[in-house]
């Protein structure tokens, strides 16, 4: 196995979205329940997002 290979084999993935806030905060020394707090905003917040985007994108489709 050459270098490069095993090079790739052994990359740290680094956690993302909610997983990469959540370590944070835990680490931040929040309490369970403030943690669940967090994730019930944050999935509401993307919720709000990906509407929003919708909206928008069908508004400028309409628009062409």
């Amino acid at each position: 196995m050459d270098e490069e290979t095993n090079r790739n084999n052994t990359a740290e993935v680094k956690p993302r979205g909610w997983d990469a806030l959540e370590e944070k905060l835990k680490g931040r020394g929040l309490s369970i329940a403030e943690v669940q707090e967090a994730r019930k905003s944050f999935y509401e917040g993307i919720e709000v997002l990906s509407k929003m985007f919708l909206v928008c994108y069908e508004a400028e489709k309409q628009e062409k």
